[in-house]
């Protein structure tokens, strides 16, 4: 028998976090646990220090991804949706059509997992593009900060490009 402890398999974040039961940040920072926890706290020191965004929590019943999430805006820009998961959490974006060449000219600095939800992404009410990708590890976040650099121009020493 192995001393490798087992931990349960986690509840689903929507069953653990209904509607009526919305969570503190500490909850969430709890939920993610890990070094995803790290990486949560690294975004939301990044939203307020660099990109002076402020959080607010919503919830979704949208079978994609329900629950609460985190959404973070900054003078009328969108500038990502945040789903918690274990370890980790996953980012919705949408990049305006306008901005497509900015974007695409930061898609080689990026993972080849982000870069293939970018490229991959669909059509946004006309608008621009949506995609979605999963933040567990530094570059993940790091790739995030670049393209939030598209959508605003970020404040502060390291804007997230390097």
């Amino acid at each position: 028998m192995s001393n490798e402890t087992r931990t349960p398999p986690a509840m689903e974040w929507h069953n653990l976090f209904p509607q009526t039961h919305q969570p503190s940040y500490t909850e969430i920072e709890n939920y993610i646990g890990g070094t995803g926890k790290a990486l949560w706290q690294s975004l939301f020191d990044f939203m307020d220090k660099v990109c002076k965004a402020k959080p607010k929590m919503t919830y979704s019943g949208c079978s994609y991804a329900p629950g609460w999430n985190v959404k973070f805006q900054k003078s009328g820009q969108a500038l990502g949706t945040f789903y918690p998961e274990i370890d980790g959490f996953s980012v919705f974006m949408v990049i305006s059509y306008k901005l497509s060449p900015e974007a695409e000219a930061v898609l080689p600095e990026l993972s080849p997992e982000i870069r293939e939800a970018y490229q991959n992404g669909g059509d946004f009410m006309k608008n621009g593009r949506y995609f979605m990708f999963r933040i567990e590890k530094e570059p993940d976040l790091e790739g995030y900060k670049k393209l939030c650099g598209v959508k605003i121009k970020p404040k502060g020493e390291n804007n997230g490009r390097t």
